[in-house]
């Protein structure tokens, strides 16, 4: 047998480890797949090996530990790259999602009204007389009343709902699986919540509260155009307290 042959046959052999490691991994539909389902490529290696002339079985298992490694360092990559999106989509401020995560989960949550019927509504909350705390309390109270409201709002929904800081004093919040009644009902709780309870900042406090407006979310309606009009709404909630 040359060398070239011998060659052969450890890419062959490699291919077969692959290969029954992938298997390995995928459940059968009617019943096991005849290797047990948490079988590591390193054991069908050591099999694979065993058939293989001695000067290439070593360097058979240094490609095998080279793929292992390389594999590592991929899942690593990957990690981060789902810890860099979930900073980008997260507001500086607070651990709450900016308007590129809430525009990212408004498009996926109406895909969802549209091709499942799933319910669903929008929520733009304004802070009220933002300015007027910076001014007579400081900067720092500007940022304390919006950090106060974002634990506010994330207390008072579920883990499967959505909030969000667009930038400013702006707010928005996506509820899913709600009806319109539902959805007002937990609007109205949410600006009771936030009023209720005062921010304390260097031994002062103060109260800060906000205007809301809910739009239901409808088949076929694009993001842009359902945050304008729980925004409209909003602006006459706002506009009924004055």
């Amino acid at each position: 047998m040359t060398r070239i042959d011998e060659g052969g046959r450890a890419a062959r052999a490699y291919g077969r480890v692959q290969t029954r490691a992938a298997l390995a991994s995928v459940p059968a539909a009617d019943g096991p797949t005849g290797l047990p389902e948490a079988e590591p490529a390193a054991a069908i290696a050591q099999v694979a090996a065993a058939a293989l002339p001695e000067h290439l079985r070593d360097a058979f298992m240094a490609l095998l530990a080279e793929t292992e490694e390389l594999r590592r360092t991929l899942a690593v990559a990957r990690r981060r790259i789902e810890e860099l999106e979930r900073l980008v989509e997260s507001d500086e401020l607070m651990p709450v999602a900016n308007r590129r995560g809430l525009i990212r989960d408004l498009a996926r949550t109406l895909a969802e009204v549209g091709r499942h019927g799933v319910r669903a509504a929008l929520i733009f909350v304004d802070v009220d007389r933002l300015k007027t705390i910076n001014d007579v309390h400081g900067h720092l109270a500007g940022d304390a009343a919006l950090v106060h409201i974002g634990e506010t709002l994330r207390a008072k929904l579920r883990e499967s709902d959505t909030v969000a800081r667009l930038g400013g004093d702006e707010f928005a919040i996506v509820l899913r699986h709600v009806d319109g009644e539902q959805a007002q009902a937990k609007m109205e709780q949410i600006v009771a919540a936030v009023a209720a309870a005062p921010v304390r900042l260097r031994g002062e406090s103060f109260t800060v509260t906000i205007s809301a407006g809910l739009h239901v979310l409808s088949p076929g309606e694009a993001v842009e155009g359902a945050l304008r009009f729980a925004d409209s709404a909003m602006y006459a909630h706002k506009a009924d307290k004055r």
